[in-house]
């Protein structure tokens, strides 16, 4: 039992996030530490380039990545017209994404440089992606280290030495990370180039509308979820100010903890095998995962849970902040959010095995409009406490939703 939890490659990919965990606990407590109203500012910045994100990429990966998996696949073909795909993609987008920044009221000045931390980060997330599809979580997480660990740690050094950031600095060490990242990824791509086929370079257009098309709702369903993530930031901007907002982001990064161990240490490692195991229809397999998958998310979902709400008071006393002990009862609203949500990825892979996506954007899209309804009437009544109730309640449906759907499936009965 020992070995199943804590084997060796799981404690190579916890040491990688570890550091990356630790870095933006740091981070996050000195800018905090700092200025709220600052950190808060950055919180909206941040969160409005990762949905851009996704909006750039149109989740078309979730298309290329199903097909990869597939048997009988090209993934060299498949690759190619994917990133052919982005490249489009970035400059039809340009324009958009000026807007939406403009709009949001950030600095022109440093457009360019937000829209270069976009495109870098997105790529990232392609490559991270590939590499776990291809079952090589160790250099996914060391591409993930270098885009959101080693980056954050110089942050914070720089917040240490200086006693203050300005986001324009920040985007500045998140892009140097991202450009690492990418050279770390094409160098291992690089070299396997003596297994690529030049002959797999080919344009396929109609391969690229269909993979649109399909990855339709997969995008709905990825703006839906973000939705649910981000969009209570937004509102208590609106109704309060960005030091609410950066209180409420602090418990929100310190609970998001929660989601990134779990991820790299169950859902990374797992999930390849349960969609593999549901497209082969190999049953026995697929039970086996299926209850590996739940025990590991319970049990690091309690002992992480648990390990957060010991550390966090003390975390606020070091960093000066005592006066927030009392309303750690919203990071506990957060956490559980957090829980539910994880435990809804269970179901969620299942009912992706089978291609009934626009089954997920329903749960989602329901979850979203509900978020959005309870941020809008929670919030004016008890503050960033109504955002997090929200948040609960939206992932709660999600995970129902999820599961009622995955039900209808033999291979989970």
């Amino acid at each position: 039992m020992t070995n199943q939890f804590f084997d060796r490659s799981k404690l190579k990919l916890l040491f990688l996030r570890g550091i990356s965990i630790v870095a933006k606990f740091v981070f996050t407590a000195l800018f905090f530490k700092f200025s709220e109203a600052g950190f808060g500012e950055y919180s909206l910045v941040a969160t409005t380039i990762l949905l851009l994100v996704f909006l750039l990429g149109m989740d078309f990966y979730s298309y290329a990545n199903r097909a990869v998996l597939a048997p009988d696949s090209n993934p060299q073909k498949i690759i190619f017209n994917q990133f052919s795909l982005y490249a489009v993609l970035y400059v039809l987008m340009a324009p958009v994404v000026y807007l939406v920044f403009k709009s949001a009221d950030f600095n022109p000045d440093y457009f360019g440089l937000l829209f270069m931390v976009l495109i870098t980060e997105h790529l990232n997330f392609e490559f991270y992606r590939l590499l776990f599809v291809f079952k090589k979580p160790l250099a996914a997480n060391l591409n993930l280290f270098l885009r959101n660990g080693l980056w954050v740690l110089a942050a914070s050094i720089w917040l240490w030495m200086y006693r203050q950031i300005d986001v324009k600095t920040v985007l500045w060490f998140w892009l140097a990370g991202d450009l690492s990242a990418l050279v770390f990824s094409l160098a291992i791509s690089w070299s396997k180039r003596h297994k690529i086929s030049l002959q797999n370079f080919v344009l396929d257009k109609q391969w690229i509308f269909k993979g649109l098309i399909v990855s339709l709702p997969y995008i709905l369903g990825s703006l839906a979820y973000k939705t649910i993530e981000f969009s209570d930031r937004y509102l208590i901007d609106y109704f309060m100010d960005k030091k609410a907002v950066g209180v409420y982001a602090f418990f929100a990064n310190m609970a998001n903890v929660l989601n990134i161990v779990i991820f790299t240490l169950v859902i990374s490692v797992l999930y390849p095998g349960l969609v593999e195991s549901i497209m082969h229809k190999n049953q026995s397999e697929f039970k086996k995962i299926f209850r590996q998958f739940r025990k590991e998310i319970i049990l690091y979902s309690l002992v992480i849970g648990v390990g957060l709400l010991i550390l966090l008071p003390a975390i606020l006393y070091v960093i000066g902040k005592t006066q927030y002990i009392d309303r750690l009862y919203i990071f506990v609203l957060l956490l559980l959010g957090n829980m539910v949500l994880n435990f809804s990825f269970l179901y969620h892979f299942i009912i992706y095995a089978y291609h009934k996506d626009w089954r997920i954007f329903k749960a989602t899209g329901l979850a979203a409009l509900l978020n959005i309804v309870l941020n809008w009437f929670l919030i004016p009544v008890w503050g960033i406490a109504g955002a997090a109730v929200a948040t609960l309640v939206s992932f709660g449906l999600v995970a129902l939703l999820k599961y009622f759907d995955a039900r209808n499936f033999s291979i989970i009965r």
